[in-house]
């Protein structure tokens, strides 16, 4: 019996370990489609410089992009990276390319812990633990540079639902203690993860423990809501007094349409992948196959988590996704690895046991792990994804406007991308110090109306990639830039199945047009100067 348990444990530790490194080569392979961080996180990298200079205290404003922006940002991914460049001596933009998705790789121990707990059963959570390991979503906008907020916001979002199960079933003030901890930390990271922190205990609390000591419950909910506020307040306190609140209520109303995440669900777009994956599938089955038994519980959390954030919601809700994943694998094994007397079980027949004594079983894993390795692999190259970034040649073009133009230079950097993930907007002030009239990140901070202002400014300035000099022309007018240089980066911006050019007539009819100089045409960019 002791050997048998012994065996087990070691299957256990054996299987988790290669559910971490399949998510963690998931995860770092990306990484190298650049030498620099991948898509976002300019400005968080501009927002840890300005910390280290300030001696570590929280300063009142960044400058990022030439402008003045609240400091309200959730500091503690921001302090990560300062802190984390500091011991390396190197910069946040270097830390930024690898910190995020160590992070990613972690929560998948934490996705773990929690499933496990939440499912009374070790090997269902490592079941769950590979689902969350392999869905694209849950990691895609966690590796990238921007991600050092939300990588950091969802690990201590799931380290902290573990401790609240174990709080909601023990009753014990150890886990109120930490479960009020871990919220307050991960406040401190990012917003929109403790909004999902606080909706899932509720749910869990709401659908798996109500049945039990209602009154003690609702106090220890309260109890770690005072302890996370606690722990959150100061940063708070300094914001407010300093800003007022109204860039965090702006920065929170950027993302709030309830619509928009009902849209998702019904339309599966939440996967946010060119083709939907195959563990997505199986989680939207897994959620079908619950809403026939009328277990609501984790439908609800999803569709909540989707609900109450459109943007951030599709992250977070990998999590009950990946809950789903374990009944529908559950079923499969029952009918595919019949045994004497019963069918096979996630808990009687762990997984290394089935593999080896069932070859159906072998061959059906290897092919759902085959097709969602091939899944994230055609993900990474998806031009319309997040997982690009500088290549060098942009990088020169970079050091050559850094170098060569006048101090106070204003420029329109064209990609023809949408804001979100066009990385060569956002990096732009970051490496050059100078400024870029259209990019949008940090805006948000400054109000609705500045917010919605300048994401309207760059989305008319994209549209002129495919364009004309006079689009450009007309654009300057519109918002009355006056004098300013023109940056058109050059090659296959998104992988290859990119564009070789973003702007090819843009490009020809600025050099023709007399109002602009050409003065640098390199491999990585045409920079055009106004006519003197």
């Amino acid at each position: 019996m002791h050997r048998d348990t012994r065996v087990g444990e070691r299957n256990l530790r054996f299987s988790l370990g290669v559910a971490v490194l399949v998510g963690a080569a998931i995860r770092f392979l990306p990484l190298a489609a650049s030498p620099y961080a991948l898509n976002d996180g300019a400005l968080f990298a501009h927002m840890a410089s300005d910390l280290a200079r300030n001696g570590f205290f929280l300063p009142a404003f960044t400058g990022y992009n030439g402008e003045r922006i609240p400091f309200a940002y959730p500091p503690l991914g921001i302090y990560l990276t300062a802190i984390t460049s500091s011991l390396l001596g190197t910069t946040p933009a270097s830390v930024l390319r690898w910190l995020p998705a160590v992070l990613s790789t972690l929560s998948i121990l934490a996705m773990y812990g929690m499933a496990a707990e939440l499912l009374r059963s070790r090997w269902r959570g490592l079941v769950a633990a590979f689902a969350f390991a392999l869905i694209p979503r849950s990691y895609e906008w966690l590796i990238v540079g921007g991600g050092i907020t939300r990588s950091l916001g969802l690990l201590l979002a799931l380290l902290a639902l573990q401790q609240g199960i174990l709080m909601l079933r023990n009753h014990r003030t150890t886990n109120v203690v930490t479960t009020g901890i871990l919220g307050g930390l991960t406040a401190l990271s990012h917003p929109q993860a403790a909004m999902f922190l606080a909706g899932s205990l509720l749910i869990l609390w709401a659908f798996h423990f109500r049945r039990g000591r209602l009154l003690p419950a609702i106090l220890q909910l309260l109890a770690t809501g005072l302890i996370g506020l606690a722990i959150a307040s100061p940063w708070a306190i300094i914001v407010i007094a300093e800003h007022g609140v109204s860039p965090i209520l702006s920065a929170g109303g950027t993302a709030l349409d309830p619509t928009a995440g009902l849209a998702q669900l019904l339309g599966l777009s939440f996967a946010d992948t060119p083709v939907l994956d195959l563990i997505t599938a199986l989680g939207v089955l897994g959620i079908i196959v619950r809403l026939a038994r009328r277990q609501w519980m984790i439908p609800v959390w999803l569709l909540l988590t989707l609900i109450l954030d459109p943007r951030a919601g599709p992250t977070f809700a990998t999590v009950p996704l990946a809950l789903s994943v374990v009944p529908i694998i559950g079923e499969l094994l029952q009918r595919m690895a019949p045994t004497q007397g019963a069918p096979a079980r996630l808990d009687s027949d762990p997984m290394p046991r089935m593999l080896r004594s069932h070859r159906a079983v072998a061959v059906v894993v290897a092919l759902m792990l085959f097709v969602a390795l091939r899944t994230a692999s055609r993900g990474a190259a998806d031009p319309i994804g997040p997982l690009h970034g500088l290549a060098l040649d942009h990088v020169a073009a970079m050091d050559w406007v850094k170098d060569s133009s006048g101090g106070a230079a204003q420029f329109a950097v064209i990609t023809g991308r949408s804001w979100e993930t066009d990385y060569l907007s956002e990096w732009f002030p970051v490496l050059t110090g100078k400024t870029s009239l259209a990019t949008v990140q940090g805006s948000e901070w400054t109000g609705i109306r500045p917010f919605l202002d300048r994401l309207a400014m760059d989305r008319q300035l994209q549209a002129c990639a495919p364009r004309t000099a006079t689009c450009v022309d007309d654009w300057s007018d519109r918002w009355g830039t006056g004098r300013m240089f023109v940056f058109l980066p050059k090659g296959r911006l998104y992988g290859p199945s990119s564009p070789a050019d973003c702007c090819p007539a843009l490009r020809e009819t600025l050099a023709a047009s007399g109002k602009y100089t050409l003065v640098y045409d390199g491999p990585g960019a045409s920079i055009f100067a106004p006519a003197t």
